[in-house]
């Protein structure tokens, strides 16, 4: 009887010590993920804004969206399916890490 009390509590510990083990491996895989593309989330933020100025030649350089000024450089993504980022276009703005990774164009209806 003393056998089967113990075989029966080291499996209820293993099934435990099992559930806790997916419980972990599932709370760390979105970081491990997003450590893989470049940093947590608190190292990246967006934000909406209307084009106000935009560098004179290209895409690189110094723009002003939503009052905010930000430098793309030639690691700088443009996404212009939406339409070209003009003067007076709306635009979404990616920061990760401290620099501008990517602008996209946007329908006007996201800068209202």
């Amino acid at each position: 009887m003393r056998q089967s009390i113990a075989h029966t509590l080291a499996g209820t510990a293993a099934r435990s010590t099992l559930a806790v083990m997916i419980a972990v491996v599932l709370g760390f895989g979105p970081d491990a993920a997003l450590a893989k593309r470049g940093g947590r989330d608190d190292n990246r933020t967006e934000f909406y804004g209307i084009v106000q100025e935009r560098p004179e030649q290209g895409l690189h350089g110094t723009w002003v969206i939503d009052g905010r000024t930000v430098a793309t450089d030639s690691r700088t993504e443009f996404d212009q399916s939406e339409g070209r980022l003009d003067v007076g276009s709306c635009a979404k703005v990616h920061i990760r890490n401290g620099r501008v990774h990517e602008i996209d164009s946007e329908p006007m209806g996201h800068c209202r």
